[in-house]
């Protein structure tokens, strides 16, 4: 049975929404404004997901998309569309998220566009498939893995890598088995971790074999395991990342920032927003990119133990105190209210779910100054409020696109204590 769709919005997923009939259908590779055939498939939600079949009108704002891949590739979602409107699409995503949650927000400052071919991290998978393996994405809503000729994405080093990755592990890898690589494209070369997703050891011949595409590929350092126990296998020059004046070790498989301008973008957002402050915290610090190497002290909370030692061992070089970490899950165990009166600004960038347990606390602070970054909106919403609801005001939001053509937007935005209403009352001023 096919369809006949009206293409009414984009969805959060990137998928064209349409209703028809009653029933909510949502179909990818689709824009606003398309008739489009579609095949219903899976309910997902209160919807149903249907494949796309034909666009039969045609929106004016559709491209042709860059990438071969792309339509299969799980990477992707929206290649298709302008790009202006995608952008303010993606700002959109924002707004309406602080609206739903009935958030005050300022003007937007003027966004940070993607750029292909500037991603300088990727998750890639490989599987061995008899004598050779692939090595790309997964495939759109499925465990096949899409064997990548071309990326207009990610860094060209990280494209460069991938022929040779596949021939090592078609030798490593047992036949059907299959590794994450985890690739990041550090200021001294690209630094490998691959994480089999089934735990073997490594034969003499296996190492010998690794080692040998490290130097090929002229790595920077190839690792092997998951990110707690991740073994070196080789280090050929010393993965290293500077910030300001920090230099930074990473571990094996580090979350970085998806591209160099968008970090350094966030980085100056937190410099010019944290004011004078001579006392930071650093929550969901990760290996301290948004407040290493500035000349305020900074305390670093992150529950990842790699990231902590490597944080420990960059402020062991500095000296002076400048640059602290410790190691506390966040979640779990929130820094509490009373804590940040020693801080001048607090700065905190969580996973996508957000910071529902730490916001709480930090409503409750004393703090005059909030730098929040974050690559969800639904969640920072939410967060948002409980600050508002604690006297917080939302003055300033960055939409950061690092994301390229995906439905994913990052953003940091600056909360500043707001004079409580009965003081406000007291003065005069509106109740």
């Amino acid at each position: 049975m096919t369809v006949t769709l009206n293409i009414l919005e984009i969805g959060a997923r990137g998928d064209g929404v349409a209703q028809e009939d009653g029933q909510r259908y949502f179909v990818p590779f689709t824009l606003p404004g398309e008739i489009v055939e579609a095949e219903p498939r899976d309910r997902r939600g209160e919807g149903v997901v249907a494949d796309l079949l034909e666009v039969l009108a045609p929106s004016r704002h559709r491209e042709p998309a860059p990438c071969r891949h792309f339509g299969v590739c799980g990477g992707c979602a929206l290649q298709h569309w302008r790009r202006d409107i995608y952008a303010g699409w993606k700002n959109e995503l924002i707004s309406r998220a602080l609206e739903q949650r009935g958030v005050a927000a300022p003007a937007f400052e003027p966004a940070l566009a993607g750029q292909p071919g500037e991603r300088r991290r990727a998750d890639f998978v490989v599987r061995r498939q008899g004598r050779r393996s692939v090595a790309g994405f997964h495939e759109r809503a499925s465990p096949q893995v899409v064997d990548l000729e071309e990326c207009f994405v990610v860094t060209p080093r990280l494209v460069a890598v991938l022929p040779a990755l596949r021939v090592v592990l078609a030798g490593v890898l047992p036949e059907g088995g299959s590794a994450d690589a985890i690739v990041n494209d550090t200021d001294a070369g690209l630094d490998v971790l691959v994480r089999p997703h089934k735990r073997f050891a490594l034969s003499l011949d296996a190492n010998q074999r690794l080692v040998a595409f490290a130097e090929s590929a002229d790595l920077a350092r190839l690792s092997w395991g998951d990110r707690a126990t991740a073994e070196p296998l080789v280090t050929r020059r010393q993965p290293r990342l500077v910030f300001g004046d920090a230099s930074l070790e990473p571990p094996p498989g580090a979350f970085l920032q998806a591209t160099r301008r968008a970090e350094q973008a966030m980085r100056e957002a937190v410099a010019a927003w944290a004011g004078d402050a001579k006392r930071v915290a650093d929550l969901f610090a990760g290996i301290g990119t948004l407040t290493a190497g500035r000349s305020w002290r900074a305390a670093l909370y992150e529950s990842d133990k790699p990231s902590v030692a490597a944080v420990e061992a960059s402020g062991r070089r500095l000296g002076g105190g400048k640059l602290t970490a410790v190691h506390r899950d966040l979640f779990r165990n929130p820094v509490m209210a009373a804590e940040f009166d020693v801080f001048d600004a607090v700065v905190l960038d969580p996973p996508r779910a957000g910071a529902a347990a730490q916001s709480i606390e930090l409503a409750r602070s004393k703090v005059p100054r909030i730098v929040y970054g974050s690559c969800d909106p639904g969640s920072f919403a939410r967060d948002a409020r409980v600050l508002q609801d604690g006297g917080y005001r939302l003055e300033k939001l960055l939409p950061i696109d690092q994301f390229l053509w995906s439905p994913h937007v990052e953003l940091i935005a600056l909360f500043a204590r707001a004079p409580l209403r009965s003081a406000r009352g007291k003065s005069g001023d509106a109740r």
